[in-house]
């Protein structure tokens, strides 16, 4: 059985060298991620951002601060890439946790 891996994909046209943040923090390629083809490939747990909607009563109790706002906390990726010639960023870019074995 192989360790999870939580996946990222890079943008189209996306050239190294790559930058990788994750919550601000610098990450290394080697130590921290991997590159294999089109996707980052991390071995620490990230978080991904919710998918499900919330309610019209969840969102008014939370525009009214009422709540717990600890699970809608979700890993932010960003990544500064070349491409065409120019530095690019990408911000929030979505988190895809490993399937289930």
């Amino acid at each position: 059985m192989s360790d999870p891996v939580w996946s990222v994909a890079l943008p189209e046209g996306a050239e190294p060298p790559f930058q990788v943040w994750v919550n601000g923090e610098p990450r290394e390629e080697g130590v921290h991620y991997a590159v294999e083809g089109r996707w980052l490939r991390f071995r620490t747990p990230l978080v991904p951002k919710p998918r499900e909607k919330k309610g019209f009563g969840r969102r008014m109790a939370l525009l009214a601060g009422v709540g717990v706002y600890g699970d809608q906390a979700a890993d932010v990726v960003d990544l500064r890439y070349h491409s065409g010639g120019t530095i690019q960023h990408a911000t929030g870019l979505p988190v895809i946790p490993p399937q289930d074995a």
